[in-house]
This record gives C-alpha cells, structure tokens and sequence, in this order.
C-alpha cells in the first residue's frame, strides 16, 4: 500500500500550502464539530445474535496489490464527500498549524478505521510516528503502540527493529503504561530480544498486579463479589475445532462463551438423580425471540430452555452482549409461573427449576443490572433453590456457596459459613471461590480445623480464581512452606495480570468486534498488541489471521515473508506457553517455506510434549527424507508410536506401514540404494529380478532417481485416511520418487502419465492392494450367497440361510467344513 499512501501524504501537503494561504486560524474547531454528529465505528454487538451462531470471514490469501487496491477504490469511488473533507482539515490541521490532536486522529484513522476510513498500515505508522514527536513522547498509550509497531515491522510495513521496541516499551512503561510493562515483563520472563531474568520479570508484573488491585478493586469486590467481565480472551481457530482440527489437538478448546449447548442424555449430573435410567428429550425452541411462557404444556422440557435462555443472557455470548435486566425478568416470570407446581414436578424439572431459583438469587446477590444488591431477595430464592433439589436427590446445589458468603459477611455465622462452603467445594460450579473464602476463614479462626490456608490458597488458584492468584503469589514470595521460586512467584503474578483482562487487554473485545465488521487487518493489529503483552489466545489469534493451514487438499497460503515469519514467531511463542498444537503449525509453516530441518525441528519439540500429530509428521519426514536422511525405519517407528497415544488412528497407521513395505521393497527390486530397513531381502541379483528390472527400465526412462521440490510433492499424491488438514500430512507426497525418473525434465511413458493425472507408482500399488481387499470381501459374500457355501468372514457366516453351521451341497460336489477369511484391519 506504500505507493498510493505516499501519494495521499504528498497530496495532503500540497492542500495543506494552499489552504494556509487561504486562512489563518487553525481548523480544529471545525473538525470537532463534524466529528462530533459521527459515530467513530458501527457496534457490531447490537446485531441480534442468530441462532447462536458465530461466523467472520478470514481471508486466507493476503497480496500487498489487492490490500492497494482496495484502498485505491476508497477514494476514487467509495468515500463520501464529509470523509474526505474531514481528511483535508485534519491534513491542513496537522501540517500547517502541527496540532498534536489532529495528528493523532489521523492515526486513529488508519490504524483503527474510525469514521470508517480504510485501514493503511504506512500512513498510520507516519502519523503516529509524528504524534509521538509533537508531544515529546510522553503518550503512554502511542509510545506503547510505536513499540509494538518497530516489534513486529507491521508485518512488512516498516523494518523490524528489535532495539528500538524495547527502547519504546521503556519509554512508555517509564510514562505510566501498564500494558508497556507487562510486555517487558513478558520478554524478560521468557528472554525475547534481552536475556531472561525472572528478577526483572517478577518486579514489573508485581508493580502492575498491584496497581491492578489498588484501582481497579474495593475491599467488597475484593473480599465478597468479584465482579463478572466478558472474556474475549479466545483464540480464533477454536471456533473451527481448534488448530489441528477435531480429535487430533493437544490443546483444550477456548470457546467458553458460546451459546449454551443442551445437556446429552449421558448427563453424569442428571443421571445420578435418577440412578441412571433418565432419558432427555428437548424440544426445539426458537431463542432468536424473547422466550414467553404460557400454560403450553407440550414441551416437557420447557424449563430447561428457560434456564439456558437467561444463562446465555446473564454471561453473555461472543455475538452478544449480556443483558442482565432481561435474564433477571425471565427468571422471575418462570418463578411466578411454576413455583406453584413444584410438588408435581418430576426430577428432571425440578433440577432445572431450582438452577433458575439459584441463579435469580445470585443476581440479586450480586446487584448486577439493579441499582444496589437486594440480600433478602437473594436469600429467599437461594434457600428454596436448595430445598427444591436437595429434597428429592443427593445433589448440592451452586446456591450453597451464595449462602455460605450471606453467612460469613451479613450474619458473621462462621460455622454456618463453613458448612455451606463444603457442601459446595467439589460442584463444577465452584471457581475457586470457596477454597479462597475457606483459607481466609482458617487463617483467622484456626479453631475451625478446616484445613491449611495454603494449600487451600492453591486449590483456588488452580481453579482460576482471580483474587486468590494474587493472594498465593504474594504467599509464595514470602517463600511459606520452602516454596519459594523467582520463577513461580513471576509466573503467578503474570497469571494474575493476564486474568484481568478487561483492564490489561480491552482490545481483546475490540479485535473479536472488528472481525464481526470484517475488518481483518484491523483486527490483527489488536491482537498483535495483546500478543506482545503475553497472551498466548492473542498470539495463536494474530498468527492465524496470518497464516491459516490450508483444509483439505488445498494449497498453502499465498502472503508475504514478512507476515509467514511473524506468523512462526507467535506461533513458537504461544508453543513456548504450552500451546503444542502451535507448536506443530509452527512446524508446517516451515514446511511451506522449504525450510524442512525447522520444520523438522519443530514437530520434535512438539513431539515430546506427545502431540500426535508432530508424531506423525516425524514419520512422514523420514519417509520422504525432508529434512533427515531417508530412514523407512525410523519412519515406521513414529508411524507405530502415534498408536501409543491414539487408537483412533489404527487403520491409518497400518496402510502407512503396509506402503511403507512396498516402497521397500520396490526399492529392493529396482535397485534403489536407499536406507531402508523394513525389509531385508537377500542382496544377491536374481535372475527373475534382473528380468523384471529390464522390462520396467523400458517404460520408465533411466536416470537418476531423486526428489522433487516442496512445491512439487504438494501438488502431487493421494490421499490418506489419517486425516484431512494440512497437505503435507493429508496427502501422501512423492518425496521419494524412485519411479519417477526423469531426464532433461522431460516425462513421459507410464510414470509420466501417472505424474500427469497427480499419481505415483507407489500409490497405484496401495490404491490396488485396498481395492483388492474389498473386492475380494464382495466377490466371497456374492458366491457364498449364490452357493450356500458356509463362509464367515472374521468369524461371522455370511450365508443368511445356514444358521447351523451346517455343510451345505454345491454344483458338482459338496465343500465340507467351514471356510473362515479373515480380513484383518491395515
């Protein structure tokens, strides 16, 4: 986009020289009474969520021509009138009067696309860039984003300059930014760009986990009612089954605020209370519109749409804003309609009931979406929710915990406090919360013999409760119980900070918003700032608008260097966080480059923290030699140890192997010098193999039998029944195309048309072998059926007609005795 930016600059200074001409006072007025009347961006939050459903379009291929393009197309056809005079007072504004205001609202414009100006990575780098020097640098907010901006070279855009990052992250952090000193933490936690030093690490991300704590919470929030943030803390491709696809990652989905999904019937929760004989029918209820409640009695499962209705309300969506309000009189029109009826209700609805009793009680609780909390509101609904499902089965419900709090912070019960939280501690519903109230119980009444505080504290913080990750870091730095780690002490703090991403990370929230406008490029510099603060979700998130592994059998993204290295860079980071499915496509975008001992590399490390995939992937670059010599041994080996983590993989492992086999042995007979140790035959010359070697050496041309480029064996192969998501595991590649000769690259006979249609020998062999087995299973089943023959295949007979076993007479003769094919799974 450079070349028409920088015509946009230079045309911008020439308006500027005519227009100073023209007035004398600066227009900034002006400006601020047209922007003023707009709104900066549309909220795609106020679009009613569809049926749950999330859908954004990601562009997988990125050309600098077409981004150019489409920025060319903004001005000359697509640009109102008001935008483009806003643009030629701001321009006037900031070239001829040097307003720092108007400098910095053009930054916004195209780093952000505010009053929906088109997104220009050079143009907002200039502006920014001169922002920063108008004001001495002392804008934490643009030093902050300067840094991340030399850190990642936008992606081509300017030269990546490590120095200078850091030399910005300082600045910024010096001025009070606390995103800037998460970020140095980050790097110096993990040595990126300076050397690792947890000291240095552990003190940055106190001062912010502590700043954190100091102004963002009251000793309420704190002590008794953490306040509830919508996370966009997510990474991308979990919305398409994660990074590798389903059933072959490594790493737990993220996706926790989608809609509500109805419980199964395997429901280990529903199937306790009826011991185990419940069966779940649900209905299907249109959530798109307000859910009304009538005396229709024809969906016995009407309460627990109601429940998940106000649930996905109350927590909100990815799509969806919570409304509070509207789950608040949902739940209490449910109450009034079928308090009534809970005496003739069966286990299933009254488990469900008592969900929307326990939840109403927790807003009111709380005082979400009402002017103050409303304790005795909130008590009523609570103790009936227990008492509804606690008197017909053996379940607790989350309303205990609620309880426990009103009874420790409104009553000073202590021990009824207690009792409530260990009816709750083992429910799924508990986040931590009431280990953390226990350990703070214990520590001031050790009478109560609860339990210790610090193993307590850690319990909580390993459920994920905010305020006990701090409370236990700070506990772990004051090494209690010889527990004592710089390391472990920083990474808690770190956890802590990451935790509070509504402060931290809003741009969380805006990069997920600027993907529902389709705004992608945009929504990748919002994740790249939250990668360079740490967040692993954040990283694999910006790596994958950069680099997306193809589905299928599709090519491989076509981008630029820049945005494939950065692509590895966050990708190997978030690996570094125990992301080990980032790991892998780490891995593959090496691969795509050419660059297969990386790759190699990569898929090792990966392999060790016992992804399958990287397995596979080890396997497969043995057999092709990519990266390491050719080794059909070793390939085997890794081919056999996916087993070892995976059954599911059996029937692709064993035609792997078989192939295996055959190549080797096809090597053997053509020749080959290959390393290859599946099969050893006999190293003599036979006179049969000699004369089979003659007749193939006049269809195929003689020559020297190698391999062929990256690109090359991407295109060409067949596919295999591991799996469907990246090419080079996808799709057996020729690597090694020992029947693929070539000379002068000219190709032709029987291998050159195989190469033609995207085949190789060695896959016509396996195609031929599989179609074999089930023509053979089709032509027995047919003539047994015909005959009366007693076969069984795998044990099981196949004649219909002959229960008994019994020999049954043929057309010239009788066969006797059974005729058992056994077809075994390869």
């Amino acid at each position: 986009m450079k070349p028409l930016s920088y015509f946009l600059l230079y045309s911008s200074l020439i308006y500027s020289t005519f227009a100073k001409k023209e007035t004398r006072e600066d227009p900034w007025n002006e400006i601020t009474k047209i922007t003023s009347s707009l709104p900066i961006r549309p909220n795609p939050f106020e679009v009613t969520e569809l049926q749950g459903d999330i859908s954004f379009y990601i562009p997988i291929d990125y050309f600098e021509e077409s981004e150019e393009s489409k920025f060319n197309d903004f001005w000359l056809s697509k640009s109102y009138p008001n935008q483009i005079y806003l643009y030629n007072l701001l321009t006037e504004s900031s070239e001829n009067y040097n307003n720092a205001n108007a400098t910095f609202m053009l930054s916004r414009l195209f780093l952000y696309q505010h009053y929906n100006f088109p997104h220009n990575k050079t143009l907002a780098h200039h502006y920014l860039n001169k922002y920063n020097e108008l004001t001495s640098y002392s804008d934490p907010t643009t030093l902050f984003e300067e840094a991340v901006m030399h850190s990642t070279g936008l992606f081509g855009t300017i030269p990546v300059d490590p120095a200078k990052a850091l030399l910005y992250y300082e600045r910024a952090a010096r001025a009070g930014s606390l995103q800037a000193k998460q970020a140095l933490a980050y790097k110096y936690f993990n040595g990126i760009n300076v050397p690792r030093d947890f000291d240095k690490s552990l003190v940055l991300y106190r001062e912010v986990a502590e700043s954190i704590k100091k102004n963002s919470y009251s000793d309420y929030d704190w002590n008794v009612n953490f306040p509830y943030f919508e996370s966009y803390n997510v990474r991308l491709p979990d919305f398409e089954d994660g990074l590798l696809g389903p059933g072959l990652g490594s790493t737990s989905l993220s996706t926790v605020r989608k809609k509500s999904a109805r419980p199964d019937i395997t429901s280990s929760v529903l199937t306790k209370m009826n011991g185990g004989t419940i069966i779940l029918q649900f209905g299907n209820v249109d959530n798109s519109n307000a859910f009304a409640i009538g005396d229709n009695d024809e969906s016995e499962d009407q309460l627990v749409d109601i429940f998940y209705t106000a649930w996905d309300e109350y927590k909100g969506t990815y799509t969806k804003k919570r409304d509070v309000e509207k789950s608040r009189l949902l739940l209490e029109a449910t109450v009034t309609q079928y308090d009534k009826d809970v005496i003739i209700m069966d286990n299933l609805q009254r488990y469900f009931y008592s969900k929307c009793l326990d939840l109403l009680g927790h807003i009111y609780f709380t005082g979400d979406g009402l002017p103050e909390p409303d304790l005795y509101a909130a008590e009523n609904y609570l103790k009936k929710a227990i008492l509804v499902i606690e008197g017909s089965s053996r379940l607790h419900s989350r309303a205990h915990i609620d309880m426990g709090l009103l009874q420790q912070y409104k009553y000073h019960n202590e021990t009824s406090a207690v009792e409530h939280y260990r009816k709750s501690i083992e429910l799924r519903s508990n986040n931590g919360i009431v280990e953390y109230q226990l350990a703070k119980l214990n520590s001031r009444n050790p009478s109560l013999h609860i339990g210790d505080s610090f193993t307590l504290l850690q319990a909580a913080c390993t459920k994920g409760f905010i305020p006990a990750i701090y409370e236990f870091a700070k506990m772990t730095e004051k090494g209690l119980k010889n527990r004592y780690n710089c390391e472990d002490t920083a990474y808690l703090f770190k956890l802590f900070v990451e935790e509070n991403e509504s402060i931290m990370a809003p741009h969380l929230t805006n990069a997920f918003a600027e993907l529902l406008l389709g705004n992608t490029e945009t929504a990748l510099w919002e994740y790249t700032k939250a990668s360079e603060q740490g967040y692993e979700m954040a990283q694999v998130s910006a790596a994958y608008l950069m680099y997306q592994i193809p589905t299928k059998l599709d090519e491989p993204p076509l981008t630029t260097d820049e945005r494939k290295d950065m692509a590895i860079t966050y990708y190997m980071r978030a690996f570094k966080q125990n992301n080990v499915d980032a790991g892998v496509i780490a891995g593959d975008v090496y691969y795509d480059k050419g660059q297969y001992e990386k790759a190699f590399s990569m898929y090792q490390s990966a392999a060790l923290k016992y992804s399958v995939q990287a397995i596979w992937n080890l396997g497969y670059m043995y057999e092709y030699g990519l990266g390491v010599p050719m080794d059909f041994h070793l390939a085997k080996r890794y081919y056999d140890q996916v087993l070892e983590f995976n059954h599911k993989f059996y029937l692709g492992v064993k035609l792997s192997v078989l192939k295996l086999r055959i190549k080797s042995f096809w090597i053997w007979i053509m020749g080959n010098q290959a390393n290859t140790t599946i099969i050893n035959p006999n190293s003599k010359s036979l006179p049969l193999v000699g004369r089979i070697k003659n007749i193939f050496d006049k269809i195929v041309h003689r020559g020297e039998y190698g391999s062929k480029n990256a690109k090359d064996a991407q295109k060409d192969g067949s596919g295999t029944l591991f799996e469907e998501r990246n090419p080079h595991k996808t799709v057996v590649q020729s690597g090694f195309d020992g029947f693929n000769a070539r000379t002068n690259n000219d190709q032709d006979g029987i291998a050159g048309y195989l190469q033609s249609i995207g085949l190789h020998s060695e896959d016509v062999i396996t195609i031929l072998f599989v179609i074999f087995v089930f023509s053979f299973s089709f032509i027995m089943r047919t003539l047994a059926q015909r005959r009366g023959w007693n076969v069984q295949i795998n044990g099981i007979p196949i004649n219909p007609n002959n229960n008994n076993n019994e020999p049954q007479q043929q057309q010239g003769g009788f066969f006797n005795g059974n005729f058992d094919v056994q077809i075994f799974a390869i």
